[in-house]
Parts: structure tokens; C-alpha cells; sequence
């Protein structure tokens, strides 16, 4: 019983030190939430984070399943993703530089009739921009024959609470870099700001190219 409940605790811990440290490096969907927390505030970029880690979560549970093989081991499915998250990304960058070039007063007079209907809308956002994302599942894969594999062999309970507490690790990291942009804007002056906001739209932008190009290579290597 002893050695179940120190595991338990292990499993905890770990599970939160891991996730915190593996959220550090952004992706698009952590680039993305920060980007609606400079123009649109915490609330609405911390949901995005958190629509971001739902695709996380499903991805754990489809791995425990299998289904994720046929994106490793299928070259063709494998070039679609990448041509659909470069597609996915490349709109949402697209239709964010198209908005931040509207004037102020069409901004304000919209501002009112999105209100109700942001805040599904954020998460849907970090939803399909994580979910669409190769890289998303590619990682899964490496991690859940690594560090994930390790506690899987000690239980379901053990194995579920970690993979839990991972989750909510990077979800503790991502929303302390969506804090720290928070205060970077409320410090800043409102130009630098929107200077700011610009890049991470540039930022998404390049994402998106650069899957399509990966997307293009891995077809161009698959056909030769």
C-alpha cells in the first residue's frame, strides 16, 4: 500500500515538473494564445491555451489506442497533415494581419457583436491549431515510447494521474507566459504593443509556410 501510495505521489509531481518544462518551447498554438492575449486579453489567450491542451488530451487517449501509428507509418496521411496544418495556421495568421489593419472605430463597432460568442471561439482557435499540427502527434509518439511508457507500466490509476498532471503542468506554464505578455503589455506603450502583436502574427504566418514547404519536401521524397 505504502509503495502504491509513493508512486501515486511520484507520479504527481513528475507529471506537473514534466508538463511545465515541455510547454516552455511554444509552438504555434502557444504563439497564437499569447497573440490573443496582447489584442484581445488574458482571458481570451488562456482559453486558447486551453483549447490547445484538449487536442493534447485526445491525442494521450488516441495513443493508448494506437490510431496515431497510421500517421507515422502512412507517408501520404503524413504529407496531409502538414499541408492541413499549414493551411489551417497560414488562414488564421492571414485573417489576424487582414483584422489588425482595420481602423479603430469598425474594431470597437465588431468588439460588441463578438463578445458572446469569443470566448468558444478562442478555444476552438487553440483547438484546431494544435490538433492540425503533425508535430503535435510526432511528439506524443516520441514521448509516449519514452516517459510516458515508464509510468504506463505501473498501473492505469498511476499512468492516468501522471498523464493528468502533465497536462495540467503545461497548462501552468502556458498561462504564466500569457500572464508575463499581459504585464509586458500593461507596462508597454499601446504602440509597442500592437508592434508586438504584429510579429506573433509574422511568427504564425512563417509556421504556416514552413509546414507547407515540409509538407511539399516529405511528398517530394515519398514520390521519388
Amino acid at each position: 500500500m505504502s509503495i502504491s501510495y509513493i508512486l501515486i505521489i511520484r507520479s504527481i509531481y513528475t507529471g506537473l515538473f514534466t508538463g511545465m518544462v515541455i510547454a516552455i518551447p511554444m509552438g504555434p498554438a502557444g504563439f497564437e494564445s499569447v497573440r490573443w492575449t496582447m489584442t484581445k486579453g488574458l482571458k481570451k489567450g488562456v482559453a486558447v491555451a486551453a483549447g490547445s491542451l484538449i487536442a493534447d488530451a485526445i491525442d494521450v487517449m488516441l495513443i493508448n489506442f494506437g490510431l496515431l501509428e497510421l500517421i507515422k507509418t502512412n507517408k501520404l496521411l503524413e504529407v496531409f497533415f502538414w499541408e492541413i496544418s499549414a493551411a489551417v495556421i497560414f488562414y488564421i495568421g492571414y485573417k489576424a494581419l487582414k483584422n489588425s489593419k482595420k481602423d479603430s472605430a469598425e474594431e470597437e463597432k465588431q468588439e460588441d457583436d463578438e463578445k458572446k460568442n469569443m470566448d468558444s471561439r478562442a478555444v476552438f482557435t487553440g483547438f484546431i491549431v494544435n490538433f492540425s499540427n503533425p508535430m503535435t502527434h510526432f511528439f506524443w509518439l516520441t514521448l509516449s515510447s519514452t516517459v510516458i511508457s515508464i509510468w504506463r507500466s505501473y498501473g492505469k490509476l498511476v499512468y492516468f494521474l501522471f498523464a493528468v498532471a502533465m497536462l495540467c503542468g503545461m497548462f501552468l506554464s502556458l498561462w504564466g507566459i500569457n500572464i508575463l505578455a499581459s504585464k509586458g503589455k500593461t507596462i508597454s506603450a499601446p504602440k509597442v504593443s500592437g508592434k508586438a502583436a504584429n510579429l506573433l502574427i509574422y511568427v504564425i504566418l512563417a509556421f504556416g509556410a514552413g509546414f507547407f514547404i515540409n509538407g511539399i519536401y516529405k511528398l517530394y521524397l515519398f514520390l521519388r
